[in-house]
């Protein structure tokens, strides 16, 4: 064999050779590759059988994700809706109802009666109404009475000039804080009501007057807010502020008002109206607004005689369910 012959014959098998070194490292890494795909496969698979399955939570609102759900209505969840009886989710409407917080809560209720010398140390203000106490000469244990024709609230507030009929000119606010009476009762509204409408002016106009009178007699004086009266129909035709409907809702307000004061509400109706919420024919003057001398005063006087805050010291009458 020539050297030309021997010398190509090494180069072929040089060349196979740097073939097959290339084919056999892409091999390896082929391999390579391949396992560690199957390994990445195996663990991953491993991972999601051991974590914890997660539940399908669906998009909500702020609230669901904060507060427990409600029970279930009626109807809802078939048995389990039985488990979760109670509550008002199983109450129907009118099931039950709640009483209001009316006059007929906040009103003082029937006492012992008290002797007429309970009144000595009381003090009386209010309009004409009141003005009868004194005009008719009942007997108040000589209580101390501020009546003044055409009076209301704001003439109270105002600090107007108010005649009375035995003591001429005087201003109310002023002779009460000088008496300093320890038992105050009122009755204002009859005057102020006669328009319709004017309803609002005199519950804003009384709560003042309550302040002021507080502020003036202080704490130890107890404070009695008497309802306004009823009137006979045909008075309430010519006044209309002054109708039975139009009154009750008044004296509602006025109950509240009192008890919000740390007043004691005297509900005078009780004595004074018939079924119909009007003023009794037997109580009333030919005017049909103002107290007949004998029964209309004579009831009045009465009720409030029962109708006391109770204390211990109170002069109760003989056979009085309070009588010492």
């Amino acid at each position: 064999m020539g050297i030309s012959h021997e010398y190509n014959y090494a180069r072929r098998r040089a060349r196979q050779r740097s073939r097959y070194g290339k084919l056999k490292g892409a091999a390896c890494v082929a391999a390579i590759l391949l396992l560690s795909l199957a390994i990445t496969a195996i663990l991953q698979t491993a991972q999601e059988e051991a974590a914890p399955a997660q539940p399908d939570i669906q998009p909500s609102g702020t609230v669901e994700g904060i507060l427990a759900p409600l029970p279930m209505q009626p109807g809802e969840g078939g048995a389990a809706a039985e488990v979760l009886d109670f509550g008002p989710a199983r109450q129907s409407p009118g099931a039950y109802t709640v009483r209001a917080y009316d006059s007929s809560v906040i009103r003082q209720p029937a006492t012992g009666q008290v002797d007429l010398s309970y009144f000595a140390d009381a003090a009386f203000l209010g309009d004409s109404l009141t003005v009868g106490f004194t005009d008719y000469d009942i007997n108040l244990g000589g209580a101390l009475v501020c009546g003044y024709i055409g009076a209301g609230p704001d003439t109270i507030v105002n600090r107007m000039t108010v005649s009375h009929m035995t003591r001429g000119d005087e201003v109310a606010l002023d002779v009460l804080a000088a008496a300093q009476p320890k038992k105050l009762y009122i009755l204002l509204g009859t005057n102020t009501l006669t328009t319709a409408g004017a309803e609002e002016r005199f519950l804003t106009y009384y709560g003042a007057m309550l302040d002021a009178l507080r502020e003036a007699l202080g704490s130890d004086c107890v404070i009695y807010v008497q309802s306004i009266p009823p009137v006979r129909p045909e008075a309430a035709a010519e006044r209309p502020g002054l109708t039975s409907d139009n009154l009750r809702r008044v004296n509602e307000q006025l109950a509240q008002l009192a008890d919000s004061k740390g007043c004691v509400y005297l509900d005078l109706w009780e004595a004074l109206a018939d079924g119909e919420g009007n003023l009794k024919a037997v109580c009333a003057a030919p005017d049909g607004v103002h107290l007949s001398a004998g029964n209309g005063y004579g009831a009045w006087v009465n009720y409030l005689r029962s109708h006391t805050l109770y204390a211990a010291g109170s002069p109760w009458t003989a056979g009085s369910a309070f009588a010492q």
